[in-house]
């Protein structure tokens, strides 16, 4: 189903003088009238470059201003015209801005021939409109509520790795203490066997030194028995000596492995 949006098309140079026809529209109208420019340079059609944006700059015929966003639809720039840019009658002027990358390209200037109304609606005052400024206003205002939301999304990513790294170095402490006693415990773990092996090889020599006294105690033991027995023999052997000096007679006898003589009458 049609609506009630009618086009008008107009051709304009970039770098020439300004179309001799008038664009009319009428005055009141809202939304419903629309400009479809083309550009041409050096005679031929512009091409409009990827990634551009285009803007109408207007003065209204009471010498009010405007700047609005204009809509691109392939190579021709649609102009909407609001209801404030048809709200004086008269003859207003505009050029089309193409932006892209902080640069502008502005077109030659056209005219609009705005025919009065019959029937005037009460309320409406002409006035400034700067719809494309309120546009970016709220492009900014969008873009800094994201970076006020990501910068605090960074913060708490940032408040997050702080309280890790507190907790890693905390660790990192802890591991550090644990280390030193791990070293001191080996330290004294050392020690301990160290000593242990001096005691044992000190037990192991008082042991040998013990056996070596015991076997020297059972040598003596043997050659004391067998030094008794040797005065047992002899004891037994001869009963009695004579001494030819004095003419005395002695009895041999044995009292604890020693042989003594007594004198007989």
């Amino acid at each position: 189903m049609a609506d009630i949006t009618i086009t008008q098309k107009i051709t304009i140079e970039l770098d020439g003088k300004s179309p001799f026809e008038y664009v009319v529209m009428k005055q009141g109208d809202k939304g419903s009238r629309i400009l479809a420019v083309s550009l041409l340079q050096n005679k031929q059609p512009y091409e409009i470059p990827t990634g551009c944006t285009a803007r109408i700059k207007y003065y209204k015929p009471d010498g009010n201003p405007v700047l609005n966003d204009c809509t691109l639809s392939g190579d021709e720039i649609l102009v909407t015209y609001t209801e404030q840019m048809l709200a004086a009658a008269g003859v207003g002027k505009g050029e089309i801005v193409l932006l892209k990358n902080g640069k502008e390209l502005k077109s030659a200037t056209y005219y609009t021939k705005i025919v009065e109304t019959v029937y005037k609606t009460e309320g409406l005052t002409s006035d400034k409109e700067f719809l494309s400024v309120a546009t970016v206003l709220n492009d900014m205002d969008q873009a800094a509520q994201k970076a006020t939301a990501e910068a605090k999304i960074a913060e708490a990513a940032a408040a997050t790795a702080t309280e890790k790294a507190q907790a890693a170095g905390t660790a990192a402490g802890k591991a550090t203490t644990a280390a030193g006693a791990a070293d001191r415990a080996k330290a004294n773990a050392d020690a301990a066997t160290k000593a242990a092996n001096e005691a044992k090889t000190n037990a192991e020599k008082a042991t040998q030194s013990a056996n070596t006294a015991a076997g020297d105690a059972q040598k003596a033991t043997t050659a004391a028995k067998a030094a008794a027995a040797a005065c047992e023999g002899i004891a037994a052997g001869i009963n009695t000596i004579a001494d030819t000096t004095t003419g005395k007679t002695y009895t041999i006898g044995v009292d604890a492995g020693r042989i003594y003589l007594e004198a007989r009458d």
